[in-house]
Protein backbone atom coordinates (compact mmCIF):
# COMPACT_ATOMS: atom_id res chain seq x y z
CA UNK A 1 0.00 0.00 0.00
CA UNK A 2 2.67 2.32 1.07
CA UNK A 3 4.51 1.79 -2.73
CA UNK A 4 0.75 2.80 -4.52
CA UNK A 5 1.24 5.86 -2.60
CA UNK A 6 4.78 6.53 -3.43
CA UNK A 7 4.12 6.32 -6.86
CA UNK A 8 0.91 8.40 -6.47
CA UNK A 9 2.97 11.55 -4.98
CA UNK A 10 5.80 10.94 -7.51
CA UNK A 11 3.24 11.18 -10.18
CA UNK A 12 1.44 14.05 -8.80
CA UNK A 13 4.98 16.42 -8.18
CA UNK A 14 5.99 15.07 -12.26
CA UNK A 15 1.97 16.52 -13.00
CA UNK A 16 2.90 19.84 -10.87
CA UNK A 17 6.02 20.67 -12.72
CA UNK A 18 4.45 19.25 -16.15
CA UNK A 19 1.57 22.01 -15.99
CA UNK A 20 4.70 24.82 -15.46
CA UNK A 21 5.93 23.71 -18.87
CA UNK A 22 5.69 25.87 -22.40
CA UNK A 23 2.77 24.68 -23.96
CA UNK A 24 3.54 22.56 -27.12
CA UNK A 25 3.16 22.78 -30.74
CA UNK A 26 1.30 20.23 -32.66
CA UNK A 27 2.46 19.37 -35.89
CA UNK A 28 2.37 21.62 -38.74
CA UNK A 29 0.27 20.44 -41.50
CA UNK A 30 1.66 23.90 -43.19
CA UNK A 31 2.46 27.24 -43.64
CA UNK A 32 2.01 30.44 -45.57
CA UNK A 33 3.67 33.59 -45.63
CA UNK A 34 3.09 37.29 -46.90
CA UNK A 35 0.99 40.12 -46.57
CA UNK A 36 -2.05 39.40 -44.58
CA UNK A 37 -5.78 40.40 -44.17
CA UNK A 38 -7.35 40.95 -40.85
CA UNK A 39 -11.17 39.32 -41.96
CA UNK A 40 -12.11 39.76 -37.44
CA UNK A 41 -10.15 40.08 -34.70
CA UNK A 42 -9.18 36.31 -34.55
CA UNK A 43 -9.04 35.47 -37.96
CA UNK A 44 -6.98 36.40 -41.18
CA UNK A 45 -6.62 35.66 -44.96
CA UNK A 46 -3.28 35.49 -46.05
CA UNK A 47 -1.74 33.04 -49.23
CA UNK A 48 -5.30 32.59 -50.34
CA UNK A 49 -6.03 30.96 -47.46
CA UNK A 50 -8.82 31.63 -44.69
CA UNK A 51 -6.58 30.89 -41.11
CA UNK A 52 -8.30 31.32 -37.72
CA UNK A 53 -5.71 32.00 -35.11
CA UNK A 54 -5.56 29.03 -33.02
CA UNK A 55 -5.90 29.47 -29.06
CA UNK A 56 -7.65 32.79 -29.06
CA UNK A 57 -11.10 33.85 -29.34
CA UNK A 58 -11.87 37.52 -30.01
CA UNK A 59 -15.31 39.59 -30.18
CA UNK A 60 -17.96 39.29 -33.19
CA UNK A 61 -17.80 41.66 -35.75
CA UNK A 62 -21.71 42.87 -35.05
CA UNK A 63 -20.53 42.36 -31.06
CA UNK A 64 -20.62 45.50 -28.77
CA UNK A 65 -19.06 45.89 -25.25
CA UNK A 66 -19.81 48.10 -22.46
CA UNK A 67 -17.37 51.20 -21.27
CA UNK A 68 -18.27 53.67 -18.46
CA UNK A 69 -21.97 52.88 -19.01
CA UNK A 70 -21.68 53.40 -23.03
CA UNK A 71 -21.59 50.47 -25.74
CA UNK A 72 -18.75 50.26 -28.50
CA UNK A 73 -17.79 48.27 -31.33
CA UNK A 74 -15.85 46.05 -29.72
CA UNK A 75 -15.53 43.48 -32.63
CA UNK A 76 -14.74 46.11 -34.83
CA UNK A 77 -11.63 47.40 -32.87
CA UNK A 78 -10.91 44.08 -32.21
CA UNK A 79 -10.42 43.75 -35.63
CA UNK A 80 -8.65 46.97 -36.04
CA UNK A 81 -6.17 45.90 -33.52
CA UNK A 82 -5.48 42.67 -35.19
CA UNK A 83 -5.09 44.75 -38.69
CA UNK A 84 -2.51 46.82 -36.79
CA UNK A 85 -0.25 43.94 -35.76
CA UNK A 86 -0.03 42.05 -39.17
CA UNK A 87 0.33 45.34 -40.92
CA UNK A 88 3.77 45.70 -38.56
CA UNK A 89 5.68 43.21 -41.00
CA UNK A 90 5.49 40.17 -42.70
CA UNK A 91 2.99 37.29 -41.53
CA UNK A 92 3.64 33.55 -40.75
CA UNK A 93 2.04 31.21 -40.05
CA UNK A 94 1.65 27.61 -39.13
CA UNK A 95 -1.11 25.31 -39.30
CA UNK A 96 -2.11 22.70 -37.82
CA UNK A 97 -5.05 21.21 -38.89
CA UNK A 98 -8.54 22.85 -39.87
CA UNK A 99 -11.27 23.96 -37.80
CA UNK A 100 -14.87 22.09 -38.95
CA UNK A 101 -15.61 25.86 -41.17
CA UNK A 102 -12.32 24.51 -42.95
CA UNK A 103 -10.43 27.25 -41.84
CA UNK A 104 -6.45 26.51 -41.29
CA UNK A 105 -5.97 26.65 -37.61
CA UNK A 106 -2.46 28.73 -37.03
CA UNK A 107 -0.32 30.20 -34.52
CA UNK A 108 1.11 33.45 -36.73
CA UNK A 109 3.64 35.87 -35.90
CA UNK A 110 4.06 39.56 -37.37
CA UNK A 111 7.46 41.27 -37.02
CA UNK A 112 8.93 38.12 -34.62
CA UNK A 113 5.69 38.90 -32.38
CA UNK A 114 3.20 35.94 -31.65
CA UNK A 115 -0.37 37.42 -33.00
CA UNK A 116 -2.55 35.59 -30.72
CA UNK A 117 -0.65 36.02 -27.62
CA UNK A 118 -0.54 39.87 -28.40
CA UNK A 119 -4.39 40.01 -28.90
CA UNK A 120 -5.07 38.53 -26.20
CA UNK A 121 -2.23 40.79 -23.87
CA UNK A 122 -3.99 43.91 -25.21
CA UNK A 123 -7.09 42.78 -24.35
CA UNK A 124 -8.95 42.16 -27.70
CA UNK A 125 -9.32 38.27 -27.38
CA UNK A 126 -9.61 36.26 -24.70
CA UNK A 127 -7.73 32.75 -24.38
CA UNK A 128 -9.31 29.76 -26.19
CA UNK A 129 -6.82 27.01 -25.45
CA UNK A 130 -3.84 29.16 -25.19
CA UNK A 131 -2.43 32.26 -23.47
CA UNK A 132 -4.29 32.14 -20.02
CA UNK A 133 -1.44 34.02 -18.36
CA UNK A 134 -1.67 36.76 -21.08
CA UNK A 135 -5.14 36.61 -19.98
CA UNK A 136 -5.03 36.99 -16.48
CA UNK A 137 -2.89 39.84 -16.72
CA UNK A 138 -4.80 42.16 -19.25
CA UNK A 139 -7.77 41.14 -17.28
CA UNK A 140 -5.70 42.31 -14.10
CA UNK A 141 -4.34 45.63 -16.17
CA UNK A 142 -7.86 46.71 -17.11
CA UNK A 143 -6.79 46.26 -20.70
CA UNK A 144 -9.19 45.84 -24.12
CA UNK A 145 -12.24 44.23 -23.60
CA UNK A 146 -11.79 44.10 -19.59
CA UNK A 147 -11.58 48.15 -19.20
CA UNK A 148 -15.47 47.76 -19.00
CA UNK A 149 -18.24 44.73 -19.25
CA UNK A 150 -18.49 42.14 -22.09
CA UNK A 151 -19.91 38.78 -22.60
CA UNK A 152 -17.67 36.63 -23.86
CA UNK A 153 -17.30 35.75 -27.65
CA UNK A 154 -18.50 32.03 -27.29
CA UNK A 155 -21.43 33.37 -24.97
CA UNK A 156 -22.46 35.35 -27.33
CA UNK A 157 -22.17 33.43 -30.17
CA UNK A 158 -24.64 31.00 -28.49
CA UNK A 159 -26.94 33.61 -27.37
CA UNK A 160 -27.13 34.83 -31.36
CA UNK A 161 -27.94 32.01 -32.80
CA UNK A 162 -24.39 31.53 -34.21
CA UNK A 163 -22.67 28.33 -34.12
CA UNK A 164 -20.90 26.72 -31.30
CA UNK A 165 -17.06 26.60 -31.60
CA UNK A 166 -15.11 24.50 -29.41
CA UNK A 167 -11.74 25.77 -27.78
CA UNK A 168 -8.65 25.11 -29.70
CA UNK A 169 -7.20 22.35 -27.48
CA UNK A 170 -3.35 21.29 -27.73
CA UNK A 171 -2.83 18.08 -27.92
CA UNK A 172 0.08 15.88 -27.41
CA UNK A 173 1.59 13.68 -24.39
CA UNK A 174 1.62 16.37 -21.32
CA UNK A 175 -2.04 17.12 -22.09
CA UNK A 176 -2.39 13.22 -22.25
CA UNK A 177 -0.74 12.64 -18.63
CA UNK A 178 -2.05 15.36 -17.14
CA UNK A 179 -5.47 14.06 -18.24
CA UNK A 180 -5.11 11.22 -16.98
CA UNK A 181 -3.50 12.17 -13.63
CA UNK A 182 -6.60 13.95 -13.00
CA UNK A 183 -8.58 11.40 -13.50
CA UNK A 184 -6.70 9.04 -11.30
CA UNK A 185 -6.28 12.07 -8.46
CA UNK A 186 -9.96 12.76 -8.90
CA UNK A 187 -11.10 8.85 -8.26
CA UNK A 188 -8.58 8.85 -5.28
CA UNK A 189 -9.49 11.74 -3.27
CA UNK A 190 -13.27 10.82 -3.83
CA UNK A 191 -12.39 7.11 -2.82
CA UNK A 192 -11.01 9.07 0.41
CA UNK A 193 -13.68 11.04 0.94
CA UNK A 194 -15.93 8.13 1.05
CA UNK A 195 -13.91 5.94 3.38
Amino acid sequence: MAGGWIILLLLAIGAFFADRLPVGERSATGSARGAAIASDGDSLRIDGKRVRIEGIDAPELAQTCQRDGVAWDCGREARDRLRALISAGDVRCRFHGRDKYGRELGICDAASRDVGREMVLSGYAVSYGRYEAEEARAEREQRGLWAGQFVKPQEWRRTNGHPDEGPHLIDGWLAAIRGWLLERLTALFSGIADA
